[in-house]
C-alpha cells in the first residue's frame, strides 16, 4: 500500500503541521494519540506517511489530502504494527520527541505570567524557539521556564474553549492554538480532559 518516490524524514508533527480542512480525518485522530512522527512525505501527491503511538501500540498510517478542486477526497489509511518487527524505525522516532512536559504544580509562581509567562509563550510557540534557548535569553533555569509556560499553556487553553480568544482556521494563530489545545488535554484528567477533548472535537 506504500508506493511512489517518497523523501524519507523523521519528526514529531502535530495539528498545526497539517491543513486540518484538507486532512479532517487524520485531524480528528491525532487529538486522541499520543504522539505522531512524520516518516514520508510527497507533496506532489499531497500524501503522509506517519507513524502514531497509542498507549502502547503503534499505528502506521498513510493519509492522502483532500483536493475538492480535482474531486477528491481524503484517503486515510491505518495499520497496527508491531514495534518489536520495526525496532530502528520506533528508535528513530522516539528519538525526534521532545520530553513531554509534565502539568505544572500549584505552588505560587515566581515570575509573572502576564509579563515573562507572555514573553516564554510566544518565544516558544510563535517563535519556535527551545527551552534552553529560552532560557539562557531570560537569565533562568530550564526548569523555571518550563513550569511558566506549562501554566500560561492551561490558561490560554481555557481562554479558548471560553471564547474569549477567537480560534478562527484562517488566522496565524489557529495551528499553534490546536496544539496548545491538544497539550492542555494530554497534560489534564477527569471532567477538565474531557472539556478540552471535546471542544478540540468540536473545532476541527
Amino acid at each position: 500500500m506504500i508506493t511512489g518516490e517518497h523523501k524519507l524524514t523523521y519528526g514529531r508533527i502535530g495539528l498545526s503541521s497539517i491543513h486540518t480542512g484538507a486532512r479532517r480525518r487524520l485531524a480528528k485522530r491525532l487529538v486522541d494519540i499520543d504522539d505522531a512522527f512524520l516518516l514520508s512525505i510527497n507533496q506532489d501527491k499531497n500524501y503522509l506517511l506517519l507513524l502514531l503511538q497509542e498507549a502502547d501500540s503503534w499505528k502506521l498510517v498513510e493519509d492522502t489530502a483532500a483536493d475538492p478542486s480535482r474531486g477528491q477526497v481524503e484517503v486515510y489509511h491505518e495499520l497496527a504494527i508491531d514495534p518489536e518487527g520495526l525496532p530502528v524505525l520506533c528508535r528513530l522516532a522516539q528519538q525526534a520527541a521532545e520530553a513531554t512536559p509534565s502539568r505544572p504544580p500549584g505552588r505560587p509562581a515566581v515570575y509573572d505570567d502576564a509579563k515573562e509567562g507572555q514573553d516564554i509563550y510566544v518565544a516558544h510557540v510563535y517563535e519556535g524557539k527551545s527551552i534552553r534557548t529560552i532560557a539562557k535569553d531570560m537569565k533562568m533555569s530550564p526548569s523555571t521556564v518550563q513550569k511558566i509556560l506549562n501554566r500560561v499553556r492551561f490558561q490560554v487553553a481555557d481562554k479558548l474553549v471560553a471564547g474569549e480568544l477567537s480560534l478562527t482556521p484562517d488566522t496565524f494563530a489557529y495551528g499553534p492554538s490546536l496544539d496548545v489545545l491538544r497539550w492542555a488535554m494530554k497534560n489534564s484528567e477527569g471532567e477538565l480532559q474531557e472539556k478540552y477533548r471535546t471542544f478540540l472535537r468540536s473545532v476541527l
